[in-house]
């Protein structure tokens, strides 16, 4: 008589695992068939991928010899992919897209999914294909990243080294979500060093560059005659006047309406951004970027040349009314990126610096106000910066110099010795 086989207590709990694990994969279904050999296989249905195709994949069980062996064999195989049927695939491109469908719907930006699903299908969905989220590990990270930092001539991406930190930390909250769910035991992100930040000083336009760009766009702004294409260029012109002048974003510029104009108040409220769909044409979304409006205060000027450029519209046509946008030539919102590239060719057209885009009149307006003595606190609330510390952050290198004394007892030891009124140098 054979002797008892005493199981220890990890392996009674492991085993009570994997049977779980095959019972939710057989409540998923899955059934085995035979090919033209005669051969035991199965193809589940696991989706669809973002691009409508059907995620089926095939395995084949030439050792198993009746249906019931096949199987268990199919159990087991879709267990495996399947992270015990808690996700339809642990193919991390797969699981990423499902993450981000997920995100979206509990209101992640636009702008960030449409950036994940770049990193998902340009970076992961070549470097790691095929790879599940269970075999993956620091050294695969490690490479994966190192190869998105090599220069495309040595087989790699070429990315910057604040791009790949932005891939990064996209995974490693992905790994998060998915420890918490389950599917993963650790996160191997944790262990892995990302890039260095590269900081990059905000592009400002400064007093030399200001004259013609002020020029240029009051011209746009007092076209000879109000046609198709100059009320165009007016609009184009209006939306950097409006940057230059408040600090907002161009999506904000881009989603302002007449009546978040205030006359009254002095002030516009900024309430809203615009965003571009991915099938073309844009939405507008009542929430900015920083998720919260604020109002911005203008000066009488200011809200003339305002109040200028709706004449020249209601001068143009008669569609508008007070809950269409303020920048636009014909009733309708325009692309942030369309806004922005029209910057860009005034831009070449000046000889403007090239590192100098749409979002640098942002930077102009916080930099001259920093650097005019404005309040930091009122320049955060102005921007809609959650608070004083990403204002300074970002603009620390706008601030008047500490050195100012300096520079003043310097000058004033100059004179003396112009002066001979220095005895002892």
């Amino acid at each position: 008589m054979a002797a008892p086989v005493y199981k220890g207590a990890q392996a009674v709990a492991q085993e009570r695992r994997l049977s779980e694990a095959h019972r939710q994969v057989q409540v998923m279904g899955i059934e085995v068939k035979r090919d033209a050999k005669g051969v035991w296989y199965a193809q589940p249905y696991l989706g669809t991928t973002p691009e409508g195709k059907q995620i089926r994949p095939r395995r084949s069980f030439p050792e198993a010899a009746t249906r019931a062996q096949a199987q268990e064999l199919a159990n087991r195989w879709l267990s495996d992919i399947s992270a015990g049927g808690k996700v339809q695939s642990v193919v991390i491109a797969d699981l990423l897209y499902a993450y981000i469908d997920e995100r979206r719907a509990k209101g992640v930006s636009p702008y960030t999914v449409k950036r994940w699903k770049l990193f998902t299908r340009s970076y992961v969905g070549r470097y790691l294909k095929g790879k599940s989220v269970l075999d993956l590990g620091v050294m695969e990270f490690n490479d994966f990243e190192t190869r998105l930092l090599l220069p495309k001539d040595k087989r790699g991406q070429g990315l910057s080294r604040n791009t790949v930190r932005s891939v990064h930390f996209f995974l490693r909250g992905a790994y998060n979500h998915w420890v918490k769910s389950g599917v993963c035991e650790t996160n191997p992100l944790f262990y892995v060093e990302p890039p260095h930040e590269d900081k990059h000083e905000a592009v400002a336009l400064d007093e030399w560059d200001y004259p013609g760009l002020d020029e240029a766009i009051t011209t746009a702004l007092h076209p000879d005659e109000p046609t198709e294409k100059s009320m165009r260029e007016a609009a184009y012109a209006f939306a950097a006047w409006l940057a230059l002048h408040t600090g907002m974003r161009v999506g904000e510029v881009c989603a302002m309406r007449r009546r978040d104009v205030s006359k009254r108040m002095g002030y516009l409220h900024v309430c809203g951004k615009i965003v571009e769909l991915d099938g073309g044409g844009v939405e507008r979304v009542d929430v900015t970027k920083g998720r919260k409006s604020r109002n911005v205060s203008m000066t009488e000027r200011e809200l003339e040349t305002i109040f200028g450029f709706i004449e020249l519209q209601d001068g143009f046509t008669d569609v508008f009314t007070p809950n269409m946008p303020l920048v636009s030539f014909d009733g309708f919102f325009m692309r942030p990126t369309t806004v922005s590239k029209a910057f860009s060719r005034l831009r070449d057209r000046l000889g403007l610096p090239k590192g100098c885009t749409f979002h640098s009149l942002r930077h102009t307006h916080a930099t001259w106000l920093l650097a005019n003595g404005a309040n930091l606190k009122d320049i955060a609330e102005r921007f809609g910066h959650a608070n004083e510390a990403t204002t300074l952050k970002l603009y620390a290198h706008a601030m008047p110099g500490r050195d100012q004394r300096a520079a003043e007892v310097f000058d004033k030891f100059t004179d003396e010795l112009r002066g001979g009124t220095v005895n002892d140098v």
